[in-house]
């Protein structure tokens, strides 16, 4: 019984590490953007060369621009997505200051007329420790980017999402959305961590049933048809290994277990209205990845409304 335990734990290993075969869910960058259709807001994006300082704004470095209306009065507003430059002293210099490299926070700047707003991304309280969004340019990481899209009323709303380098390099993301309420900017509601689920398992069938917490979605995952995907994509890879369910003295079921657990968001893209997050499922452990939480969501009167909602299994 060890050496199988064994060898099924050094068959799972080597499929993570496949060459060309990953074991999670698909988290590479989405295709490239097409052209904006006329009439969308159009980014007028910088490269770190062609950033711009203005020494009156604490917030010196535009890193992307656009003229858009979106307050629906006609008339344009200026929306940057601005960058703090970070500073570091030196010993052997005290009187000068260097700039850093890569990380920056950032803050989103609207100006309509002589009115301007501020919005720092990623400063609230989050229980001891201030949160903020690193710098990293778009053909930097493949988990930052940004879109206009619009709310369920046809209202632009502007979507942004950055790399938190976190999760032991698992690839999550902050995302954030802004539109006009209330005749300013603001924030519109999106989940902080994503969405939560419990996962029951009928060990006859070998049959789960996988619920969303928050919004009663419900779905059914075969796991013998994602060990039997496992143990293809493993063969197709020249690892010999046979998958099937391990038991323990007693014939309790040991592995696999029932997809209960949930990352936060990891990868986001433009949706007809609104965004759509996906979210890392898997068993009881982080390399079982059994497939993702699919959600579109959009906005009606400032609130979240899901759109649509699946799971998106790894088989």
């Amino acid at each position: 019984m060890k050496q199988r335990i064994l060898a099924l734990s050094l068959a799972i290993l080597l499929a993570g590490c496949a060459a060309g075969e990953p074991a999670l869910p698909d988290r590479s960058a989405p295709p490239p953007e097409q052209p904006a259709a006329s009439g969308e807001p159009v980014a007028d994006r910088h490269g770190d060369p062609a950033l711009v300082d203005d020494p009156a704004s604490p917030y010196p470095m535009a890193v992307e621009s656009w003229q858009v209306d979106m307050d629906g009065d006609g008339t344009e507003e200026l929306v940057e997505l601005r960058a703090e430059k970070c500073y570091f002293g030196n010993e052997s210099a005290p009187e000068k200051l260097f700039e850093g490299n890569g990380i920056r926070p950032y803050t989103l700047v609207v100006t309509k007329g002589e009115t301007v707003w501020e919005l720092p991304l990623g400063w609230e309280d989050s229980g001891g420790f201030i949160l903020n969004p690193y710098y990293f340019p778009p053909e930097d990481s493949e988990r930052t980017g940004s879109c206009w899209t619009t709310d369920r009323s046809g209202n632009p709303v502007l979507a942004l999402w950055f790399d938190t380098i976190s999760a032991g390099g698992a690839g999550n993301i902050d995302v954030y959305a802004v539109a006009f309420q209330d005749a300013e900017p603001a924030f519109l509601p999106i989940p902080e961590y994503g969405y939560n689920i419990e996962a029951t398992l009928d060990e006859e069938t070998m049959i789960s049933q996988v619920t969303v917490l928050e919004t009663g979605h419900t779905e059914t995952l075969d796991l013998m048809e994602w060990l039997a995907s496992y143990e293809k994509r493993n063969r197709e890879h020249g690892h010999d290994f046979t998958f099937e369910p391990i038991y323990d003295e007693d014939g309790a079921l040991e592995w696999p277990v029932a997809p209960g657990n949930i990352d936060g968001f990891y990868h986001s893209k433009k949706a007809e209205q609104g965004i759509t997050l996906r979210q890392y499922v898997y068993g009881s452990v982080h390399m079982d990845g059994m497939g993702a939480l699919v959600t579109t969501l959009s906005w009606e009167d400032g609130q979240p409304v899901i759109l649509d909602q699946h799971f998106d299994w790894d088989y």
